[in-house]
């Protein structure tokens, strides 16, 4: 059977990054999205949980897990991070798909009138 074996660093890191260790669990085990390292024999797991990146280096050993480290970064970059109302952004989505969603809406309005 399959173990995920947690090594020291990762406990090391763990404690000097306050990061829950819950949280580094559900990454490994429940992955959003799985992209090999560009450095080294490992992968990355990567879970957004309450608006953070929980990422996990993740190394395969037979059918063994080995989390060798793991850090965490908001889901969004600080330089795109907007803070006001969601109405103020922009709507960067395809003019069809604007045009059917507004229908749509406007369809519901009328139909929940009555």
């Amino acid at each position: 059977m399959a173990k995920v074996i947690w090594t020291t660093h990762l406990r090391e890191r763990l404690q000097q990054r306050g990061l829950n260790p819950d949280w580094v669990n559900r990454a490994v085990r429940f992955p959003d999205v799985i992209r090999a390292s560009s450095t080294t024999d490992s992968h990355q797991y990567i879970k957004v949980i309450q608006g953070y990146k929980i990422v996990a280096a993740v190394k395969r050993q037979g059918s063994d897990w080995i989390v060798t480290s793991a850090w965490w970064n908001p889901a969004m970059p600080a330089d795109r991070q907007v803070y006001c109302h969601s109405n103020l952004k922009k709507d960067k989505r395809f003019f069809l798909e604007k045009w059917v969603d507004q229908a749509l809406r406007g369809l519901e309005k009328l139909l929940s009138k009555k």
